[in-house]
């Protein structure tokens, strides 16, 4: 029988690959690429367009963000200005959680009755995500939570 995370992870890598994005796995090895961050959201009722968000640093351009969203703007990406220190603090604060270590969410529903994220980290050939239920989060699911919400509000913007 299919786990949870199978039901979920094609619908999220399903954003990506609807809107046409580049794999983060593909970015990070770029040359001159520091760091890839992408936070990809589905909402279970559609309320709201899923989208994914891309924060990246490189040697030659420095920080930059990207948002799209799925069946909205015609396909045009949202390019929100990042600090370099909301991207520094951002980013200790994944580092902080452990991100590079830490498992999808556990408690996920059995189906699509709540909203779901991926959060997706690359440098080199290292790549990591999480999957988790904002809503339902608890521990350091639930601070990874925070730290997207208040670190870079930008990337959970609602377009319909």
């Amino acid at each position: 029988m299919p786990g949870t995370l199978d039901y979920f992870l094609p619908i999220l890598r399903g954003v990506s690959d609807q809107l046409g994005l580049e794999r983060v796995t593909q970015m990070a090895r770029r040359p001159g690429m520091q760091a890839v961050y992408r936070i990809t959201v589905h909402y279970f009722d559609g309320r709201a367009s899923d989208s994914a968000a891309t924060l990246y640093r490189t040697t030659a351009d420095g920080i930059r963000f990207e948002i799209r969203f799925q069946s909205a703007l015609g396909g045009l990406p949202l390019s929100p200005l990042v600090s370099v220190t909301a991207y520094e603090t951002l980013v200790r604060a994944l580092q902080s959680l452990g991100f590079d270590h830490l498992t999808d969410q556990t408690n996920l529903p059995d189906y699509n009755v709540t909203d779901v994220w991926m959060i997706e980290r690359g440098a080199g050939m290292f790549a990591h995500s999480v999957i988790l239920a904002p809503e339902l989060a608890t521990g350091k699911h639930a601070l990874l939570v925070n730290a997207i919400r208040n670190g870079l509000p930008e990337a959970l913007r609602t377009v319909s």
